[in-house]
């Protein structure tokens, strides 16, 4: 049987795993799934930190790893070269939920990590990204640091003494929490396996080959070895996997040339890295897809109209940067102009692509979005098309987008639903009516509902006004809803729908709007 030194046995709270992460201490492993939990499970985690209720123990592996960009939730980490860092074999979904909500609750695009802590009811919730949270709610990132707590009663002195207390008393309950923490210095990884093995019996754990599978990839470098591993990047961050032929077309868009090639016989030179480049490649790819779900509000690479702004960000994040300030606001239009111009002409030509990715190839980023922006037909006359639930059309992920624009509440419990999690099991529009009929086929019938059980009409007919209006259902549509009036329903809550669909593109895509320099950069004086 193996030796093994006996494991140490430590206790670490929230506040230590926020400070260990930040630094690049902790590694968690670059596993091929995003990061599983859901809303519900992070406020359910903080709950149980708040009452001093067990959340399990974490296991971690001491050994050495190299410098690498990690991206651990919401937080994106330059970690440096340590000689003992602590890989985590078990505790990744509450490692991820305790230092993401933590550091990024009040600031997160994804709304999973978007903790608040009611000082009214002493409850947990979520808060969307587009959400104002209620004035008594108070980020749990705000409670780690007590400077910032201060400064936030201080802004907020109309608080009673009962509400001051609780925050005070979550405050402490929170940083103060013990963890169990085993930590394994041997590198005899047969008994760390046994280990595992026994402490692996419940809950959304992962398999053993997929924890030594990633510890030993992220151990020698986190080297990317093929197109599918390059791929798999935008899904660690919850934008969903891309197939290999786009993976590619962003690997082509980096290097530069035609990114429809299909000559790679003299890709690479003798003194060309490939593994330098599929790793730059995938930095690129993260920032932007960032860029995408939240400056552009598309959340998962479904809701993508056409896929090929993916590797024309590539190209100018590689020439540019991160877009930022003026030219990330015309990228933003160029964006979403460019999928109403392609579902008016039902496409978008590979001639207009490449014309596309020419256009980034100038001196400077507001040069770049300027001409990608000239390369696209603007239609401020833009209506939705309630017609498109499929999502083989890109009008249906428009209206998507207009739906999710309103965040809807899962109807059983009143959370806003983790739209990633539900794109990663396919289309997320489920119809609501079992009626025949031209506009029971249309977006008016159709919900972005979670999976599972069904809600009835009913549910919805009664549910609370903030979850109705979510799902773009009136008080008058609701009374229909609730006499069964099935088409009075349906006519009502289509206007809804393209009114909002309509709204929220026109908005993203600001038809008519100046797509040069800034005015105010325009006017202001040089000095």
């Amino acid at each position: 049987m193996p030796s093994l030194e006996r494991p140490r046995v430590e206790y670490r709270t929230p506040e230590d795993l926020v400070r260990d992460v930040t630094a690049g201490l902790v590694r968690i492993p670059p596993f091929q799934r995003s990061f599983k939990w859901e809303g519900s499970d992070i406020v359910r985690l903080f709950d149980s930190l708040l009452r001093g209720f067990p959340i399990g123990n974490l296991l971690l592996w001491q050994r050495p790893a190299p410098a690498q960009r990690l991206q651990v939730g919401p937080l994106d980490i330059e970690a440096p070269e340590v000689t003992a860092a602590l890989w985590v074999v078990d505790g990744q979904q509450r490692i991820v939920s305790i230092v993401g909500a933590l550091t990024m609750a009040d600031q997160a695009v994804d709304p999973r990590f978007r903790i608040h802590l009611d000082l009214d009811t002493g409850e947990f919730h979520t808060a969307g990204t587009r959400q104002r949270p209620p004035r008594t709610w108070v980020p749990v990132s705000f409670l780690l640091d007590t400077a910032v707590l201060l400064r936030w009663m201080r802004d907020n002195s109309w608080l009673s003494e009962s509400q001051l207390a609780l925050a005070d008393q979550a405050a402490k309950a929170i940083r103060e929490y013990q963890i169990p923490t085993y930590v394994v210095h041997s590198a005899d990884e047969h008994a760390l396996l046994e280990i595992f093995t026994r402490m692996n019996s419940t809950g959304k754990r992962l398999t053993k080959s997929e924890v030594f599978q990633a510890l030993h990839a992220g151990a020698v470098g986190d080297e990317l070895s093929s197109l599918h591993e390059l791929g798999q990047v935008p899904a660690v961050l919850g934008f969903g996997a891309l197939d290999d032929r786009l993976t590619l077309r962003c690997v082509l868009a980096y290097r530069g040339g035609d990114i429809f090639r299909e000559d790679f016989r003299q890709e690479f030179g003798p003194r060309d890295d490939p593994g330098e480049t599929l790793r730059e490649v995938a930095a690129r790819l993260r920032e932007a897809v960032e860029f995408l779900r939240g400056t552009c509000g598309i959340p998962h690479i479904r809701l993508l109209p056409y896929s090929h702004v993916l590797p024309i960000l590539v190209r100018f994040i590689r020439l540019h940067g991160v877009p930022a300030g003026r030219p990330a606001t015309l990228l933003r239009r160029w964006v979403w102009r460019s999928a109403v111009a392609g579902t008016r002409a039902r496409a978008v030509s590979v001639a207009d692509i490449r014309s596309q990715v020419e256009a980034v190839g100038t001196s400077t980023a507001q040069a770049a979005a300027t001409n990608l922006l000239r390369q696209v037909q603007q239609f401020p006359d833009f209506v939705a098309e309630l017609d498109k639930v499929h999502f083989n059309h890109a009008m249906a992920k428009l209206n998507t987008l207009g739906l999710l624009s309103a965040e809807p509440r899962d109807p059983f419990r009143g959370e806003i639903l983790d739209v990633s999690r539900l794109l990663d099991q396919g289309s997320p529009l489920r119809p609501l009516l079992a009626v025949s009929g031209h506009a029971g086929g249309t977006i008016a019938n159709r919900f972005i509902l979670p999976p599972g059980e069904r809600p009835s009409p009913q549910l919805l007919a009664s549910a609370e006004p903030a979850v109705a209006a979510s799902h773009l259902i009136d008080e008058q549509a609701q009374e229909r809803l609730a006499r069964e009036d099935w088409p009075a329903f349906l006519e009502l809550r289509g206007r809804s729908c393209e009114r909002t669909i309509t709204e929220h593109v026109n908005r993203m895509a600001e038809w008519g709007a100046r797509d040069g320099r800034a005015m105010a950069d325009i006017l202001r004086p040089v000095a």
